[in-house]
């Protein structure tokens, strides 16, 4: 007996194969007919793998390892850890007390290795920064080695390698965040499963403009007082963006051996004698922590900003020259080979002023492509340059005469010497002088499909070619080692063709000994689909043999209109040769001289050598859209003039088709993977294949890492063009439905497996116990409508899209006696449902349990059925799933049995008939055929697939990555703040947003190593004034003043004034000489976001009254009711010069991201306060002068008689001045008056005075003077 193995709508077979279910028996037992619900689709509910088992991190002896498949979410099993570590901060010398925090040491299991890698880590639920923190992964290999920390705990010969489990070590995680526990952990893993990851060698790096995005170090944008955010790094992982990316492409593509680093200048000009070329920023107002944006001379000063759309920059800036260098060093330093592309970007905005050269109208196409850069008036139009001389001089201002001559290379730094121009010529000699700056590169390409300036021609040739041909030979004096090419747009590299006339402009440049390769970026169709065509559209077999038939080698649309109508012009030549016309047959190309025709007349043949140079495939890429084969070369991008779809699109998202035109394209010249002597000739002259599959460079990987990009629409613009676009992150690591049943199957021994019919894509899956093949595998089957077939000893999947293979009537059948040619059975409609739903998990809502559904608009039943997947994936793909599974349901219906002659020996279960009964025609496959000559046979009914419109992907809100500048920091001298004796004698605040709290402070200095003395939990209450705040009287309310200030967090209110007289609504605002004037508010006014409008000020409060002074705007300003750091109060620390270092208590005191001051303690806190209320009065004797004490500790009672003495001792010392403010005598006294005797005063004013000139202080045996007060006195 033969049978489907599976079928989403079949009937129950039975346990027994027989002879011919070897694979069968292998899925234990028969699994034909298990589908939705036990009612309706047989005895047995499947127990396949589930989610909910993945949720909770453990430890529990005898636990199940898991089988990762893609990309999932998993909690896994604590293997291993130490008792908790605790770390005590503060103690001698700080007034804060000790603090404790914690800190573990775990080693958790995953999974079944080797995996790719692991991405993000949730704990707790939220994403954990793993910046900072010491994290280890191990991959699962059975070569590796036992983890480092658990030997040195454990022992050499006591510590197990764990080879064939994935699993993660976090040393010293600290505990603080957790409430001292260790959080719930869960982790993206990532393991590869799709065919596509193991045959790419080369990968092409975008975007070309971003300032810093090729960055393989962290660095913030700082902005503000204490403010920052992420600039090249957007996510939780714990290197840069750049870095990330690179390594999960590494992980991902175990194969890769060459990227190519795309670098953009920007063009402003279709116009080639008027455009320029050259780097652009963002914005003016950018500051990014140690990175200053430069190129070629230019500063974020000096340089052009890039074009706006509603106030947001249409491009990311141009990268900066030491941040392109440092990319390179990076990959270079990971082993792979680099290939440096110069690459022009056109700046044009939208209703310019630019005339179009190519139309004659007034401005010229919104960002439109480098190729449609031309002579003025462009080839064809009247009056064009186009064939003469004249188009030389206009190809010359374009080109620019900078030559390698005028740069120089000074170890990282480029110089120029040469003409002060934009012209192409600098740009390229700048990227060479760059590589070179870099320690080189392997390839360079000197220009790219700029065909609107390679099909120029003059009176005697293309002048832009041979400026290439110029260009490669000066390129090649910086980078001799260097094998250079230019990357020829795919119907650019050969034939141009005028009528009868044919030339092949780029020979020149193709048969120059400077170039190394043809480079071409290939983009040419493989299809030519409707929604109406035959066949499934993933079909690999036809999709390679588009590379070699088809439109744009056999036939092609002479218009539109043909296109639409479907009709096609044969390719076809005179002289034999169609290869000259076609611009796919690549083959042909190479193999053959080349001779230009004049009139329809071949002349002499030019300077290429047949097969002497390979092909680089310097790009090649799909859109990831519904027919993205019929046209890989358009792209979505609002804002351009170029955006597209492929002919006939309807613009849905599919990730399968660009994962197939890619195997196809990969396949058919790789001979690792399939191709022969025929798909890639081997060259007779340097004894290489004609295509290097080596630099085969796919389009393309973005150094952004997903999913920042596409998620973070707050940090990048062009997020929603992924959706549909070339990027290859974010899809490749997904599991394709077909590789991820092979990769099931293989793990349980079934490896003939035959799956390229599968459609559907999902991110992952995962097996998290034992369990047969059959419920590993029959969820996914039954959810993406599989079937699966045995022939021979290959098992076949596929989806039932195929039109019918035979038609058949009733005359074919064995019609035995007494009974009918066939017996149909309708199943009733109340047994089907009506409704159904599919639960997974959604990769971009951090892998939660989601659910789609699909109902049905008429029918009887109301029944509805439902199917969990042990699966991530994205819930418009599911939505598919659901409407497609639902319609096959009920295109099942009817179940046929019938008796099939000999003849009929090649059918097989699987297979697809037409079969007429009386008048009526059914559609059925089969699913059972039982017996060796006449067979009878059990088939089901189905009809014509139909791929339901995906609809579009959500958009998820995205955490956006904070940043991790350094925070602002204050050290504040203040006097006391509160009654404690002996005072603290120093103060710092500190406060960051975002605030990656708790915060620690180290001191260090003299000699000294850095010291935790305090800990931060949240941020003190700062910011900066706004505006100048004049000088203002001391202690009385100033109802008309006052200042504006921005906080970096928190908030402030208003108080009465009573409150306020309490000691409320204080703050300390820093002078211009350094000092700190102590005030206070009654009303806090907010007037913008963290903008705060303080009025009604008391001024010099605590014994500040002589540092009012008028302040700047920019001063910082402290809040009191916020969190402070006392620095000390031991004496032994006054007059030392201290450094003092603050950051996130998860970094070393070193990290870049913790802020470093320095500070001399003094005696601020010690000093007395300036005594009041002086008066003087004549009596015998003399004149006596008398004051009033003030207290720095203890006098704020209203009930004192006296405020305390604090000091050792009553001193002061009393000085009379003459009008000149200098002293006529000084004396010190042990009470609050003094006598100035009469003689004194006849000896220094000369006779007796009605007024006179005090100046008071109170003396301090260890702080010495305090503030004084200066009076002037009526006797």
């Amino acid at each position: 007996m033969a049978a489907l193995v599976l079928s989403v709508a079949g009937s129950a077979i039975g346990s027994s194969f027989g002879a011919a279910g070897a694979i069968a028996g292998r899925l234990i037992g028969a699994v034909a007919g298990a589908v939705i619900d036990r009612a309706l689709f047989g005895p047995r509910a499947p127990d396949g793998p589930r989610l909910a088992d993945l949720d909770v991190l453990s430890s529990t002896e005898g636990t199940p390892i898991p089988r990762v498949y893609g990309r999932m979410r998993l909690a896994g099993q604590v293997i291993w850890a130490t008792r908790l570590e605790e770390q005590v901060s503060g103690g001698k010398g700080s007034s804060s007390g000790r603090s404790y925090s914690y800190s573990a040491n775990i080693a958790v299991g995953l999974c079944e290795g080797p995996i790719a890698g692991i991405g993000r880590i949730w704990a707790d639920g939220k994403e954990l920064d793993q910046k900072d923190l010491t994290i280890r992964v191990h991959r699962g290999t059975e070569t590796q080695d036992a983890d480092p920390l658990i030997v040195a705990k454990e022992g050499a010969g006591e510590t197990p390698a764990y080879r064939g489990l994935a699993y993660v070590v976090f040393e010293r995680l600290v505990l603080d965040d957790f409430g001292n526990r260790i959080p719930q952990l869960s982790f993206e893993v990532v393991k590869a499963v799709g065919r596509l990851e193991t045959m790419v060698r080369s990968v092409v790096v975008i975007p070309g403009s971003t300032e810093f995005g090729y960055e393989p170090d962290i660095h913030s944008r700082e902005f503000g007082y204490g403010r920052s955010a992420p600039e090249t790094r957007h996510t939780t992982l714990a290197s840069s963006d750049f870095s990330a990316s690179m390594d999960e492409l590494q992980a991902l593509c175990p194969n890769l051996e060459a990227v190519s680093l795309v670098v953009s200048w920007f063009g402003d000009d279709l116009r080639a004698g008027h455009c320029t070329i050259r780097p652009k920023v963002e914005r003016r107002d950018k500051a990014v922590r140690d990175l200053v944006w430069s190129a070629a001379g230019l500063t974020r000063e000096s340089a052009e900003i890039v074009s706006m759309i509603d106030d947001v920059p249409a491009y990311g800036g141009s990268p900066s020259d030491q941040t392109i260098i440092r990319a390179i060093q990076d990959l270079t330093a990971r082993g792979l080979k680099v290939t440096l592309v110069p690459f022009v970007m056109m700046d044009i905005p939208a209703e310019n002023d630019l005339a179009d050269p190519h139309s004659g109208a007034a401005s010229q196409p919104a960002f439109p492509w480098r190729g449609r850069i031309t002579c003025d008036p462009a080839p064809g139009r009247p009056g064009s340059q186009d064939g003469s001389n004249d188009a030389v001089a206009e190809i010359a201002d374009f080109v620019g005469t900078a030559s390698a001559a005028h740069f120089s290379v000074t170890g990282p730094v480029v110089g120029y010497l040469g003409p002060d121009e934009w012209r192409y010529r600098r740009f390229v000699m700048h990227m060479a002088a760059l590589a070179k700056a870099a320690g080189g590169v392997d390839r360079f390409i000197i220009g790219s499909e700029m065909i609107g300036l390679t099909r120029v021609r003059s009176d005697v040739g293309h002048p832009f070619v041979e400026a290439l041909v110029a260009i490669a030979a000066d390129v090649k004096v910086l980078l001799p080692e260097a094998d250079l090419t230019y990357a020829a747009d795919w119907t650019e590299y050969g034939a141009q063709v005028r009528g009868a006339d044919v030339d092949f402009p780029l020979d020149p440049l193709w048969a120059s000994d400077d170039i190394a390769a043809v480079g071409i970026d290939w983009y040419a169709p493989l299809a030519d689909r409707r929604d109406t065509s035959d066949g499934s559209p993933y079909d690999i077999l036809s999709l390679r043999d588009g590379l070699r038939s088809g439109e744009a080698f056999d036939w092609y649309y002479a218009s539109d209109a043909a296109r639409i109508a479907g009709t096609r012009t044969a390719i076809t030549d005179g002289l034999g040769k169609p290869w000259t016309f076609r611009q796919k047959d690549i083959w042909s190309w190479w193999a053959n001289d080349h001779r230009p025709r004049i009139a329809g007349v071949e002349a002499a043949p030019t300077g290429w050598v047949p097969g002497s140079k390979p092909i680089w495939l310097t790009e090649c890429g799909f859109p990831a859209v519904d027919k993205g084969a019929n046209r890989p070369s358009v792209f979505p991008d609002p804002k351009s003039s170029e955006s597209g779809l492929p002919p006939f699109s309807a613009g849905t998202r599919d990730d399968l088709i660009q994962r197939r035109a890619l195997e196809a394209v990969l396949g058919r010249f790789d001979p690792a993977f399939g191709a022969d002597d025929a798909d890639n000739p081997v060259s007779p002259v340097y004894g290489g294949r004609m295509v290097d599959p080596a630099t085969l460079s796919l389009w393309t990987w973005d150094a952004r890492p997903w999913p920042a990009f596409p998620a973070d629409d707050e940090a990048w613009a062009d997020g929603a063009n992924w959706e549909t676009g070339h990027w290859l992150n974010g899809r490749l690591g997904s599991a394709p439905v077909s590789d991820l049943a092979r990769a099931i199957l293989a793990d349980y021994g079934i490896e003939d497996v035959l799956a390229d019919g599968v459609e559907g894509v999902l991110d992952g899956a995962v097996i998290e116990r034992p369990m047969s093949a059959r419920d590993a595998l029959e969820p996914i089957a039954r959810a993406f409508s599989l079937d699966l077939v045995e022939r021979g000893a290959t098992l076949v999947l596929s989806t039932p899209a195929a039109p019918a293979i035979l038609a058949l009537t009733g005359d074919d059948l064995v019609e035995a006696e007494g009974q009918a040619q066939a017996t149909i059975t309708r199943t009733e409609e109340s047994a089907l449902p009506l409704e159904l739903s599919l639960a997974f998990a959604e990769t971009e809502a951090d892998f939660r349990t989601s659910a789609v559904s699909s109902r049905r608009l008429a029918g009887s039943s109301h029944r509805v059925s439902s199917l969990a997947l042990a699966a991530a994936a994205d819930p418009a793909e599911m939505t598919v799933r659901a409407e497609t599974l639902l319609q096959r349901l009920w295109t099942a219906q009817d179940r046929a049995t019938f008796t099939l002659p000999p003849s009929l020996i090649r059918l097989e279960p699987g297979d697809q008939l037409a079969l007429t009964l009386g008048d009526r025609e059914h559609r059925f496959a089969l699913t059972a055929l039982e017996g060796t000559g006449m067979r009878q046979a059990e088939a089901i009914s189905t009809a014509p697939l139909v791929r339901p419109r995906r609809p579009p992907s959500a958009r998820r809100p995205y955490a956006s990555m904070t940043g991790d500048g350094r925070p602002a920091v204050e050290i504040l001298d203040l006097p006391p703040l509160d009654d404690a004796d002996p005072p603290v004698l120093q103060h710092l605040a500190a406060a960051a947003d975002p605030w990656r709290g708790p915060y620690t402070v180290w001191r260090g200095g003299d000699g000294l190593g850095d010291e935790a003395i305090g800990t931060l939990t949240k941020p003190s209450l700062m910011g900066e004034t706004l505006d100048a705040l004049e000088r203002g009287a001391p202690w009385l309310w100033d109802r008309g003043a006052s200042v504006t200030v921005q906080l970096v967090a928190g908030s402030l209110s208003s108080l009465p004034e009573p409150q306020v007289l309490g000691g409320g609504n204080s703050c300390a605002i820093r002078g211009p000489g350094g000092t700190w004037e102590l005030l206070q508010f009654r009303d806090a006014d907010l007037i913008a976001e963290r903008t705060w409008r303080l009025s009604h000020l008391l001024r010099g409060q605590r014994g500040t009254e002589d540092r009012i002074q008028p302040v700047a705007a920019g001063a910082p300003i402290v809040f009191l009711s916020g969190p402070l750091v006392a620095l000390g109060t031991s004496l032994d620390h006054v007059g030392r010069s201290w450094r003092y270092r603050v950051g996130s208590s998860v970094l070393l005191a070193a990290d870049p991201a913790v802020a470093e001051v320095t500070a001399t303690m003094g005696l601020t806190a010690l000093r007395p306060f300036s005594p009041v209320q002086l008066a003087a009065r004549r009596e015998a004797g003399g004149i006596r002068i008398a004051w009033t004490r003030r207290t720095r500790i203890g006098g704020d009672s209203w009930d004192l008689a006296e405020v305390p003495l604090v000091e050792a001792a009553e001193r002061y010392r009393i000085a009379v001045l003459d009008g000149a403010d200098a002293e006529l005598r000084a004396v010190e006294t042990t009470e609050p008056a003094w006598l100035y005797a009469a003689a004194d005063e006849v000896s220094d004013f000369g006779a007796p005075v009605s007024a006179l000139t005090v100046r008071v202080a109170q003396l301090s045996t260890l702080a010495g003077p305090g503030t004084s007060t200066e009076a002037a006195l009526s006797v």
